[in-house]
């Protein structure tokens, strides 16, 4: 006999009036995805936390095996990433609410290494493509129309390449001095670096020279701070003094930022001239902590983030520092030591990083130079190798088997092609997210 019947042979049932069953269904609060585009390889390794996920190839969707518990913050990054792909994350970050998170956007597109201009042996040329040639290009940067200039060290000038890789001479003679003038009338000794300001002023870093300069788009050459002899003294324009300056950025704002490298410091520049000591202590070593409480040594490249953030590649610290525009420094990634190992923060190592560059999503472009690697940060601290085998040469074609020579020094455009100044081989190279 079943217990209802029971119940109802011994007049039980009205005990029960007051059951109530209610039925409901799962939920998916607390589950974390979103879409895919652009997956035709595999390989894609997404992280939160330790949580991740691998998607299959062609995955349109993904979701995280472990729920996020509401009110706790989430954070998606690429953690690896198929041969030949570059995948990034848009809406990646925030506090699980109370119900699932499906709106994280995770897109991937193919990529290669082509040369954009440069004949691959040292010389001096203006030309289209390979017609030109460099002689060990240091520094590079890319203003809003494409047009790329390059820091042409050991030429003394400072060069100009359109989208179409056609190479003239912005400034400089060629010859080893401290002129200022218009075009081939300037000199220059040593330039190391160069930025491109929102105004199409091009900020080089002149290194033997101990100046920071300008150029107008006209060509037109000034010095914009240091008084030529070395030294680490503050003040507006031929006040201040530098040490072998090799980094240079410049902010939306028109400020800009030095990396002095035999100084050991990083300076910021006023639009009006004005030189202070951004952080460091001057002494060569490694210390995060505030303003001159941090230490650098031998910083050679630095970057600018829409926040203000200042991105450092600390060379012989083996690490890439960032800094707030409070001054305060910390490591973003590198545990100091030389390698190559692909991880999260300090976990990652470098091997003599030259150079930095940020995109406009946040992704932190590095010339690994003596790994012969294109590295890349994400916002999250994830570090991963874009482009290379690090073996020298200079193989174009995939990011994969593609190959380079000491590269010195990155830059990104808003379309999220990488331009590498690569120095070893004389080249200017084009990684294009296609």
């Amino acid at each position: 006999m079943n217990m209802f019947n029971h119940y109802v042979r011994y007049g039980l049932l009205a005990s029960l009036s007051a059951v109530v069953v209610s039925c409901g269904s799962v939920n998916d609060a607390g589950n974390l995805g979103g879409t895919i585009t652009g997956l035709t390889a595999s390989g894609l390794v997404l992280a939160n936390g330790s949580d991740s996920v691998s998607p299959s190839v062609n995955a349109s969707t993904f979701t995280f095996p472990t729920r996020v518990a509401s009110g706790a913050a989430y954070s998606v990054s690429v953690q690896t990433q198929p041969t030949n792909l570059i995948c990034s994350v848009t809406n990646g970050s925030g506090v699980m609410g109370s119900d699932a998170v499906k709106n994280v956007t995770v897109t991937c597109a193919g990529s290669s290494v082509s040369a954009l201009a440069g004949s691959g042996a040292n010389g001096f040329a203006n030309g289209t493509g390979q017609a030109a040639s460099f002689n060990a290009p240091g520094g590079i940067a890319v203003d809003a129309q494409g047009n790329v200039f390059v820091a042409d060290r050991g030429n003394n000038v400072v060069r100009k390449i359109t989208p179409a890789g056609a190479v003239t001479t912005l400034a400089g003679s060629g010859a080893i001095g401290a002129v200022n003038g218009t075009g081939n009338l300037a000199s220059f000794n040593n330039p190391a670096a160069v930025a491109v300001s929102n105004l199409g002023n091009v900020f080089v870093a002149d290194s033997r020279n101990n100046l920071i300069r300008m150029i107008t788009p006209a060509g037109v050459v000034t010095t914009f701070a240091g008084s030529g002899s070395i030294g680490a003294a503050n003040g507006a324009g031929a006040a201040a003094s530098f040490s072998n300056p090799s980094g240079i950025a410049v902010d939306n704002a028109g400020n800009v930022y030095v990396a002095d490298t035999g100084n050991a410091l990083v300076r910021a520049i006023t639009p009006a001239g004005v030189v202070s000591t951004l952080a460091g202590s001057g002494a060569a070593g490694f210390a995060d902590g505030a303003s001159a409480a941090a230490s650098f040594d031998n910083p050679t490249g630095v970057a600018v983030d829409t926040a203000g953030n200042v991105l450092v590649a600390d060379k012989a610290n083996n690490r890439i520092r960032r800094i707030t525009p409070a001054g305060v420094v910390s490591t973003l990634a590198g545990s100091g030591a030389a390698g190559s190992v692909n991880d999260t923060g300090i976990a990652a190592s470098f091997n003599n990083p030259a150079g930095v560059a940020v995109s406009s999503a946040g992704n932190v472009f590095v010339a690994d130079s003596v790994n012969n690697l294109i590295r890349r940060i994400t916002p999250a601290g994830v570090v991963n190798t874009l482009a290379g085998t690090g073996g020298a040469g200079a193989v174009n074609g995939r990011i994969a088997v593609a190959s380079f020579n000491d590269p010195g020094a990155v830059a990104a455009d808003s379309a999220g092609n990488v331009y590498v100044a690569d120095t070893g081989n004389s080249l200017v190279r084009l990684i294009a997210s296609q």
